[in-house]
């Protein structure tokens, strides 16, 4: 294939995501969002039909002479909820279709939802239901791309990316965000993120990762693994470091990258020198495992039942954050069994890369119940840092560091000025060590 039909491919790919990315997007909320509705409502009539079935078999059970009048009953009402489905399908798809002719007459300047508001709510969206929503074929769904700081997906062409980011760096900052989230919420207000400022202080250029957070980690893990070797080929110079910062699944997203990109032979992983990782669950999380239990508690009682269905309908990247899921084969294992997955084996981590595990907590010191109790509301401090009683299960890295932030919450990692504080003392020495290291080898490589 030659260049320029690479090039062209990658754009049209592009102008499919930025049909995607576009928060504001009308056609998106338009048919994505009925097409969620209907479906939630077939959900719904099936968990009244669940019930209703439970109802008539405990009658049955108690009374055998029913049973053929319980049979009965059972047959019609399932005829009955049967043609309230497809009245129901038929009737959001009639209203799909008025809806698009309305958004096709009314003004733009009249349908416009805020952008912030909009991509909050699709990023949301797409954590709770991404992976439903991909294989329904659902235009909410999100596709994985690069964007730059003003939000707009970028072409990962030599072209494209000289446009986005007008002076590219050799130096290389990728951004990544957690479940639920977007590439905004790095930036508090109007303030510039870490990526801006790492630009502005060590001369980086930064990227900004958004992806569909619901699906699973390790889906989007071996996606980000192509999408990082494609950046690397065409990036306009080389590439001397690489330096990856992931708040929450962020990290885990990153560490699974790693592990595909070693198995696939991609080279942009030898060239990546620090994984940052802000909050990010390397041991799991406590609150799904708890939602996991509960949810299989329901099942035990028929008349519960039906509504475990309304658990399971969280993402798969949900469920993986119960024991940080990085690989197919941690959640292809699972069987459900007890209420609970099981915990996988960490996952080696690469030698030549350099690891910073940053926690936060709630309570002011180490011992604080408030911290031990709910960490910093979503991860504890012993998840955070890898640090497991089971030594099979914990992250270590031949060049790791860390640090833990007391009286602050988990989201706040991503914009503090502390982190960001930690972040740089951390990073400059390394970037210092590594700029007198080449310095040394161009010396002693110069003709003498």
């Amino acid at each position: 294939m030659t260049r320029s039909n690479t090039d062209d491919r990658q754009q049209t790919a592009v102008s499919c995501a930025r049909a995607d990315l576009q928060a504001g997007g009308r056609r998106v909320w338009v048919r994505g969002g009925l097409a969620l509705a209907a479906d939630a409502f077939v959900g719904t009539v099936n968990i009244v039909n669940g019930v209703h079935q439970a109802v008539t078999g405990t009658v049955t059970r108690l009374n055998p002479a029913a049973r053929p009048i319980g049979l009965g009953i059972g047959m019609g009402s399932d005829f009955v909820y049967g043609r309230v489905r497809d009245i129901g399908r038929l009737s959001f798809f009639g209203v799909s279709q008025l809806a698009g002719l309305a958004e096709t007459l009314v003004p733009a300047r009249k349908r416009d939802i805020p952008e912030r508001l909009s991509l909050g709510l699709h990023s949301a969206v797409n954590g709770a239901f991404g992976d439903y929503l991909e294989r329904s074929g659902n235009e909410l769904a999100l596709s994985m791309a690069f964007v730059a700081d003003d939000g707009r997906p970028i072409s990962l062409t030599r072209n494209g990316l000289s446009v986005s980011l007008r002076e590219p760096s050799p130096r290389l900052v990728v951004m990544i965000h957690g479940l639920g989230m977007n590439d905004r919420q790095w930036r508090q207000g109007e303030r510039p993120d870490f990526g801006a400022r790492l630009t502005a202080d060590l001369g980086y250029s930064a990227l900004r990762l958004r992806y569909n957070s619901g699906r699973h980690i390790s889906s989007n893990g071996r996606d980000l693994a192509r999408l990082m070797q494609s950046l690397f080929e065409a990036y306009p110079v080389a590439i001397e470091r690489l330096t990856i910062v992931g708040h929450s699944m962020g990290g885990l997203v990153a560490r699974s990258a790693c592990h595909y990109a070693r198995q696939a032979g991609h080279t942009w992983v030898d060239h990546l020198a620090d994984l940052i990782c802000l909050g990010s669950p390397h041991l799991g999380a406590p609150l799904e495992r708890l939602g996991n239990r509960f949810n299989h508690s329901l099942t035990r009682i028929s008349y519960t039942r039906p509504f475990a269905a309304l658990g399971d309908i969280r993402s798969a990247g949900v469920k993986d954050l119960s024991h940080g899921y990085l690989r197919d084969e941690d959640w292809q294992k699972d069987d459900g069994n007890a209420g609970g997955s099981t915990p996988a084996a960490s996952m080696p981590t690469l030698d030549h890369v350099g690891h910073f595990l940053v926690a936060a907590t709630l309570g002011r010191r180490d011992e604080d119940p408030l911290g031990r109790w709910l960490g910093d509301l979503l991860v504890p401090v012993r998840s955070a840092v890898g640090h497991s009683s089971v030594p099979s299960r914990r992250l270590s890295a031949r060049d790791q560091d860390g640090r833990i932030f007391y009286g602050m919450n988990h989201f706040a990692l991503m914009h503090h000025d502390d982190v960001y504080a930690a972040i740089l003392d951390w990073l400059a020495p390394r970037l210092a060590r590594a700029s007198r290291a080449d310095a040394s080898r161009t010396v002693s490589q110069s003709p003498g």
